[in-house]
């Protein structure tokens, strides 16, 4: 294509906010083709077909930026004061402007300007025609809050969605340290489990780690999922990032399970699995028949059915989350293969099958019941939970909120060192400017649903509040490039939220990750996270040890346990997955034989796994970082990993039920003393 046209293809994706060029894993630099920049653009609305249409869409991108009077969102940081870009044709810069600030509790304040007082801040000339913008101050000492500013001069009107927030997150308080254990709740099982982990056993991992001295519990994911038809069992593709999974509700918690015989039994005949791997499908079918016959006794209790209904009052989204799941179900279908109108989403009472609408209502009200009882139980920072990235395609967000996916498109990341070609998640990533457009309401919504119970929330894949990798469609995941997201109105939704619900977040910052992503992160208080096995090296000193801010931690749900870590397993499946070539494995199994004796040598213990986890754990624990966390695997010596990145079936990801009951954990010696280890470490740092 044309010198002129590539230039114009350039600026119109800047102006987009997509990277022409960036840093892949290997940390090479990579030009984003113009097919790639084509394909992208069109799908964030820009008007072209091919590349060589960009000077005419870049003319009409500068025209609608400068002809757009006010922002669709603002941020004011707290103690900072702010000034709000206008923008209009500069024969209209004179006059009265009106401002309505209408605050989130229902107040307004009122004050007027002049356009022609107002400072000027930039200039274009468009076509012939001269544009200028000018800067509105915005009144100091707003209160923290989701407000709506409207402006109106003349025949000009806009309303923005005011985000005024605190410089900062939620922290621990001063001196405040402490520790928890990692287990997914699908893996958790005890004496009295029928199938999967339930909240009732999640409450009584907590109450034995509280019994230890510790104060957090961490688990995956614990959202809705389909786990019938399209069955994806995974925590990190939810039907929903704002409704829970009623795999786990216990049914025996609740007041119609005393009236309930057929309930009982149905519970009663449900065998109990004795194979290390999960079966979703047969899991859920049981509970769903113990659920279902646990709604029929709820007419017998009219006070319970009252606040199931206030509860579905209060709730908009829930009734509609109710009628998609039952339409689903009802139809044998995607969402995308329904007709037109329940596409669009309109869905009536003949759609689907009532009853099916009603268990949704029913087991959604359960979940969200056992969760306060439990966050209440827990006390603080008690639960830790995690905001997956992204949700299934065929999911409810999507097909409630389609504008604010960009379809066409799929998350992804570069390539690196193990996916060479690049990474393809399949999920369609939030839009950018339809996300600003609507004020952010559905990121804020995602972070509420959690920090209702959460103390802790982690954020899965943090630098995507700045940045994400898009993979077009029908292309290779290796001719991707990054799209920019509204940080600052990201952020700030992150730290009122926090604030509000007095709640430590945590961001997934690992991996290839700008610097100033984590410098903003220290400047918001959201810590990171420290993930000892990364850190690990053959030569002395073994580790640069954890930051303070920072969740502490042996490994991740993403990595090799510390046994299969110690023994080198990852090297012999990377090689299986044709990762690794045999001889670059032999030299992985070297440094790692090589940082198994440092680690020994620097601990004083012999060179044995339990040994060394242990020392290396009391280590990080009697260290700076804000918290620790342990896997409870590692404690036994699991040697297969919850997930294997970039793999579907050749590893069996999220269904690895732990070796040992909660009960045999107990009465492990060699668990119960590496926790208290921990514990003493923790308190004596």
């Amino acid at each position: 294509m044309a010198r002129r046209e590539f230039a114009a293809l350039e600026r119109l994706a800047r102006r987009h906010g997509v990277l022409t060029v960036f840093r892949d894993g290997f940390k090479q630099f990579r030009e984003a083709s113009p097919e790639t920049l084509t394909a992208l653009l069109r799908t964030l609305g820009a008007p072209l077909e091919k590349p060589e249409e960009a000077p005419e869409a870049l003319r009409q991108a500068l025209r609608a930026h400068w002809s757009r009077f006010a922002p669709p969102t603002a941020v004011a940081w707290e103690g900072d004061s702010k000034t709000l870009d206008l923008r209009l044709p500069e024969a209209e810069l004179s006059g009265p402007l009106a401002c309505t600030l209408r605050l989130e509790d229902g107040r307004e304040r009122r004050w007027d300007a002049r356009l022609d007082e107002l400072p000027v801040r930039g200039r274009a000339e468009l076509d012939g025609s001269r544009f200028v913008a000018v800067g509105l101050r915005l009144p100091d000492g707003l209160p923290q809050g989701y407000h709506r500013l409207v402006l109106e001069a003349g025949e000009r009107h806009a309303e923005l969605r005011l985000l005024s927030a605190p410089a900062r997150c939620h922290t621990l308080a001063e001196g405040e340290r402490p520790w928890g254990v990692f287990l997914p709740l699908y893996a958790l099982h005890t004496d009295a489990t029928r199938g999967l982990g339930d909240l009732s056993d999640l409450g009584a991992l907590a109450a034995w780690t509280k019994d230890l001295g510790g104060s957090l519990v961490g688990t995956l994911p614990l959202l809705a999922a389909f786990l019938d038809e399209p069955f994806e069992p995974s925590p990190y593709v939810p039907v929903s990032r704002l409704f829970w999974n009623e795999l786990y509700v216990d049914p025996r918690r609740t007041p119609e399970w005393d009236l309930s015989t057929d309930a009982q039994g149905l519970l009663d005949g449900i065998e109990t699995p004795t194979e290390r791997l999960a079966d979703y499908r047969s899991a859920m079918e049981g509970r769903r028949r113990v659920l279902e016959a646990l709604l029929d006794k709820l007419p017998e209790d009219p006070s319970r059915l009252g606040r199931l209904r206030e509860f579905a009052h209060a709730r908009p989204e829930l009734a509609s989350y109710a009628a998609f799941r039952a339409t689903v179900e009802t139809r044998g279908e995607t969402w995308s293969h329904w007709p037109a109108r329940l596409r669009d989403g309109r869905l009536e009472a003949g759609d689907y099958e009532p009853r099916r609408a009603d268990y949704h209502l029913y087991v959604q009200w359960l979940a969200d019941q056992q969760l306060a009882d439990l966050a209440e139980r827990m006390g603080e920072p008690g639960l830790y939970l995690d905001l997956p990235l992204g949700v299934h395609a065929s999911g409810f967000d999507v097909w409630r909120r389609p504008g604010d996916f960009a379809f066409g498109v799929a998350g992804g990341a570069p390539p690196d060192r193990f996916f060479t070609k690049g990474q393809n998640w399949g999920f369609a990533p939030l839009d950018p400017k339809a996300l600003r457009g609507e004020g952010l309401d559905y990121w804020r919504a995602c972070l509420r649903h959690h920090l209702q119970h959460a103390g802790v929330l982690r954020l899965d894949h943090f630098m995507a509040l700045h940045r994400l990798y898009w993979v077009p469609e029908g292309m290779p995941a290796s001719e991707g490039t990054y799209v920019q997201y509204p940080a600052e109105e990201m952020y700030a939704t992150v730290c009122l939220e926090s604030v509000r619900h007095r709640a430590w977040i945590i961001g997934e910052d690992l991996g290839t990750v700008p610097k100033y992503v984590q410098r903003r992160m220290e400047e918001r208080a959201i810590d990171g996270m420290y993930v000892g096995q990364f850190d690990y090296r053959s030569e002395e000193p073994v580790a640069r040890g954890a930051k303070a801010t920072s969740l502490a931690s042996m490994n991740t749900h993403d990595t090799p346990t510390f046994a299969a870590w110690w023994d080198a397993k990852d090297a012999a499946d990377q090689v299986e997955l044709g990762l690794l070539q045999p001889g670059e494995a032999d030299g992985v199994r070297a440094g790692r034989a090589k940082t198994r004796r440092a680690l020994a040598g620097q601990y004083g213990v012999p060179e044995e796994r339990a040994a060394v986890l242990r020392a290396a754990l009391a280590e990080m624990a009697a260290g700076p970082a804000r918290a620790v966390m342990v896997t409870l695997e590692d404690l036994w010596g699991e040697k297969e990993q919850q997930n294997t990145p970039g793999t579907t079936t050749e590893r069996p990801n999220w269904r690895l039920r732990a070796a040992k009951s909660l009960e045999e954990m107990q009465a492990d010696e060699v668990v119960v003393e590496t926790l208290r280890a921990v514990n003493d470490a923790r308190r004596s740092g």
